[in-house]
């Protein structure tokens, strides 16, 4: 969803949390990136009865929907409404990455609340999608770019093994603030780090922050502009300087 207004998505959820209570059924929203799922978590604790989960199609998915329920209909079978094409380049010279795909679909109109992640493969990718635009799709993409593909309907098993390509990174940091944690991910020195942060280059969790003493934590991602993105896997002890052991995977553009 882009800049997505947090407000917005707030109201959103809050509506299909009120929808599922009053009608006593399940609903399952749009997806959400790993912001808005934090949003969403925010806002059920606002109504107490209702149970909800996250669903992406995969294990470790990014982005999700949320599936909403009275708490009494925790057993009650439910099939999200979830799908997954496999597109298929027909020219093997071509290297399509992940941007090439999404902007294709995008460029059919489609919204990117319908999507959900992109594995990408040498050859092909495959989309997971709301199963209501699953045959728009399928219909009407014949190239991404200006390289011509196929598009078949798979099953959410028959998904691609997501391929996690990056640099650990094991050092230490004088404290767990974005910019010494940001600064040791990318390879920039703190004192550079901070004014890119302050410039709003910067998101932690899929959240713009400004502020160069945001404290950091173990799971937390980070993403920097023109820089890439990278996880905080594991925050250890300290050493014998007081300075904290941390181990950062930075993601390689494949």
């Amino acid at each position: 969803m882009g800049d997505f207004n947090e407000k917005q998505v707030e109201a959103r959820i809050r509506d299909i949390f009120t929808i599922a209570q009053k009608n006593r059924g399940k609903k399952a929203s749009n997806f959400l990136d790993p912001a808005q799922q934090q949003i969403a978590q925010d806002v059920a604790k606002n109504f107490s009865g209702m149970g909800f989960y996250f669903d992406g199609g995969y294990e470790e998915a990014e982005r999700k929907i949320i599936v909403v329920y009275p708490e009494h209909l925790n057993d009650e079978p439910f099939k999200a409404p979830l799908g997954a094409l496999r597109i298929t380049s027909k020219d093997p010279d071509e290297y399509l990455g992940h941007r090439d795909y999404l902007g294709a679909i995008l460029g059919l109109g489609i919204s990117r609340e319908k999507l959900g992640d992109i594995l990408v493969s040498k050859m092909s990718a495959d989309v997971i999608v709301k199963q209501e635009i699953m045959e728009y799709i399928g219909l009407n993409l014949i190239k991404v770019g200006s390289v011509p593909v196929s598009v078949e309907e798979i099953s959410l098993k028959e998904l691609l093994q997501p391929e996690r390509s990056y640099k650990e990174i094991t050092s230490t940091v004088a404290s767990l603030r974005l910019d010494a944690v940001a600064g040791l991910a990318f390879g920039i020195s703190r004192s550079k780090m901070a004014p890119f942060i302050k410039g709003e280059n910067v998101r932690l969790n899929f959240k713009v922050v400004k502020d160069p003493a945001a404290p950091v934590k173990e799971g937390d991602v980070i993403s920097a502009n023109r820089l890439g993105r990278a996880k905080v896997v594991e925050v250890g002890g300290q050493s014998k300087k007081g300075r904290t052991y941390v181990k950062v995977h930075r993601y390689v553009s494949r």
